[in-house]
C-alpha cells in the first residue's frame, strides 16, 4: 500500500509530496488544480505495463494525432495515430534529458522515472529514424525513445518505447482499452468502461463471492436486481443483462441508466485489483446525491477486505458529504482521508483531512473541496 508519493516533472507537478496516503483516498481541489494528473501518475507508478498505461492516459486526454494518407494498394486511406509524449512534462518541452520522477518509500520502495533520451534508431541501431509527420530543423535536436525505468521490489526493469523525429509515439489507432486480467492496477476515467473489458473483469468475478458484491452495488440504484450476465454483443448497451426480481424478461444494462454502468464499472473494478489500487476520476459521475452514502460505504468496505487503495476525485460537495458520513460509520474510519489540493503560482500543494477533521469541517460548513 502506498503511504507516501513524490513527484517530479509531471504535467502540474514540478516537485510534489503527498502524506499521509490511507486506504481509500477522496481528491479535491479547483480546476487544474492536479486532480486527474495525480491519478494518472499513481497510474503509471504501479501499472505494470508502461505502454499501454501511457497510451490510455494520453487517448483519454486527448493528446493523439491522426494522419491519414491514401494507399492506392487497398484503394483507401490509411491511418496512422501519434501521441505527443511532450505533454506529460511539466514545461511541456521537448528535449534530450527531460526526466519524470514518481517514487514512494513505503513498504517496499517503488520509483518510476521516465527520460527522454537520443538513440540513433528505434533499436539503437544506425538507421533511418521512424517518421510519421513533416518537420524542420537539425535532426540532432530531436529525442529518438522515452525510456521507463522502473526499480520495484529490489527489481529494476526498463523499458525504450521509440519515438519519431518529431517526439510522437506511435500507436495503432484506439479501438478501447483492455487492461490485463492480472494487473492490479486500474484507472477508470469519466468515460465508460468498454464492454470488452468489462467482460475481461467478469471472466474472473462470475460465480464467486465478488460476485455477490456487485450485484450489492447495484441495488444500491435498483433493489431488485438478483442477477448480472454478459451475452456476446459486443457493446455496453445490449451485451449485459440484468435479471430483474418479478420480470420474466432480462434487462439490458443500458436501458437502466448511466449511474448503473457507473457503478459497475467501479465496483467490478475494485474486486478485481486484490491488494492492488483503483483509480477513479470523478467517482459521482451519473450517481444521484441519495446514493453516494451507500457506494462510499460498500467502497470502504470492500477495499479494506482485500486490503486494496481506492484514489478517486470529484467535485461535489454533495459526494464529500456522503464520503463523511461513510467514514464515521465505518468500523475504521482512519482507513480514509480527504486530500485538498492548492494551487500556489507554479505550486501544487496537498491539505489532507483524517476522518476526525474532515467531520468537523463537513459539520461547521468548511469548504474543503
Amino acid at each position: 500500500m502506498i503511504k507516501d508519493l513524490e513527484i517530479d516533472g509531471y504535467r502540474l507537478f514540478r516537485h510534489f509530496e503527498l502524506e499521509p496516503i490511507t486506504g481509500v483516498n477522496l481528491i479535491v481541489g479547483n480546476n487544474n488544480s492536479g486532480k486527474s494528473s495525480l491519478l494518472e501518475a499513481v497510474y503509471l507508478l504501479t501499472s505494470s505495463d508502461a505502454r499501454s498505461s501511457l497510451t490510455y492516459i494520453l487517448n483519454e486526454r486527448g493528446e493523439k494525432i491522426v494522419s491519414g494518407s491514401f494507399s492506392p494498394q487497398f484503394n483507401r486511406v490509411r491511418s496512422s495515430v501519434g501521441y505527443r509524449v511532450a505533454q506529460i512534462f511539466h514545461d511541456r518541452v521537448f528535449k534530450s534529458g527531460q526526466k519524470i520522477t514518481m517514487q514512494t518509500s513505503s513498504d517496499e520502495k517503488t520509483s518510476l522515472q521516465i527520460v527522454l533520451e537520443k538513440t540513433t534508431s528505434p533499436n539503437g541501431n544506425s538507421g533511418e529514424q521512424l517518421a510519421l509527420f513533416d518537420m524542420e530543423g537539425d535532426l540532432e535536436d530531436y529525442i529518438k525513445s522515452l525510456t521507463f525505468k522502473r526499480v520495484a521490489q529490489d527489481a529494476n526493469r526498463s523499458e525504450r518505447l521509440p519515438l519519431t523525429e518529431d517526439g510522437i509515439l506511435p500507436g495503432r489507432p484506439y479501438r478501447g482499452f483492455v487492461a490485463h486480467p492480472e494487473d492490479r492496477s486500474r484507472f477508470l476515467t469519466t468515460s465508460y468502461m468498454g464492454y470488452d473489458e468489462l467482460a475481461v473483469l467478469w471472466d474472473g468475478i462470475t460465480l464467486t463471492p465478488k460476485e455477490d458484491k456487485v450485484v450489492e452495488a447495484l441495488q444500491i440504484l435498483e433493489p431488485n436486481v438478483e442477477r448480472i450476465s454478459f451475452t456476446s454483443s459486443q457493446t455496453s448497451n445490449s451485451g449485459i443483462l440484468l435479471k430483474i426480481k418479478e420480470e420474466d424478461e432480462p434487462v439490458p444494462l443500458g436501458s437502466m441508466g448511466d449511474g448503473m454502468r457507473r457503478i459497475l464499472a467501479v465496483v467490478a473494478s475494485l474486486v478485481s485489483v486484490d491488494a492492488g489500487v483503483l483509480l477513479v476520476d470523478e467517482i459521482d459521475t451519473g450517481l444521484y446525491f441519495q446514493t453516494l452514502q451507500d457506494m462510499w460505504r460498500l467502497v470502504l468496505e470492500t477495499a479494506f477486505k482485500q486490503k486494496a487503495q481506492v484514489f478517486a476525485t470529484t467535485h461535489s460537495w454533495d459526494c464529500v458529504r456522503a464520503f463523511q458520513q461513510a467514514l464515521n460509520n465505518f468500523s475504521d474510519p482512519e482507513f480514509g482521508s480527504l486530500i485538498r489540493l492548492e494551487k500556489f503560482e507554479d505550486q501544487i500543494k496537498a491539505i489532507s483531512y483524517t476522518a476526525d477533521e474532515l467531520d468537523i469541517a463537513v459539520n461547521q460548513g468548511i469548504e474543503v473541496r
